[in-house]
């Protein structure tokens, strides 16, 4: 089952490494991450981004032991659940999403997409189309998406970007 731990925000990449390298634990670790579009000096460049910055993500079978293991590792601040000590766990439809945004360890490049005739955004590829009844709100100017999804069943909202047809060979 996948589990949540809240870690020090900036750390999530390398307890996710920890945890994976941990003997004996056979987990599995992730830190979703994007390369963001930002606008620039008048131009498009790209900027690594944690999707659930202060969280990692991890499969594991949990147990007493592979709690103490893992709270000794640095970073590692609690396993989210009602108490910190008891971890709730995704929900199906949530790991889904997950191995959907944990792009398999890589970082998840722009959704591409184009505009209609009447200036509308029309997703053309990307982690974004998988998303599609999930977007609350596109933002044109800043090429940027906010996505509603659920971990443990509470109500988190992720930035993912896009760039527009065109746009590409600016960057």
């Amino acid at each position: 089952m996948w589990h949540v731990l809240q870690v020090t925000t900036g750390k999530e990449q390398a307890v996710a490494e920890a945890l994976a390298a941990l003997p004996d634990f056979n987990i599995k670790a992730c830190a979703p991450s994007e390369n963001r579009l930002i606008r620039k000096g008048g131009g498009w460049e790209t900027k690594l981004y944690t999707l659930f910055p202060g969280y990692v993500f991890a499969q594991l079978k949990y147990t007493a032991e592979s709690y103490y293991a893992i709270k000794k590792l640095p970073g590692v601040l609690r396993f989210l659940g009602a108490d910190g000590l008891h971890s709730d766990s995704l929900t199906y439809i949530e790991a889904e999403w997950l191995r959907a945004l944990a792009n398999e360890g890589e970082p998840l490049e722009p959704t591409k997409a184009a505009l209609n005739a009447d200036g509308e955004i029309i997703l053309q590829g990307g982690i974004l189309k998988s998303f599609t009844s999930r977007i609350i709100k596109l933002d044109k100017h800043s090429r940027k998406a906010s996505v509603e999804l659920s971990v443990c069943g509470e109500k988190k909202i992720i930035t993912l970007s896009f760039v527009l047809e065109g746009e590409e060979s600016e960057q």
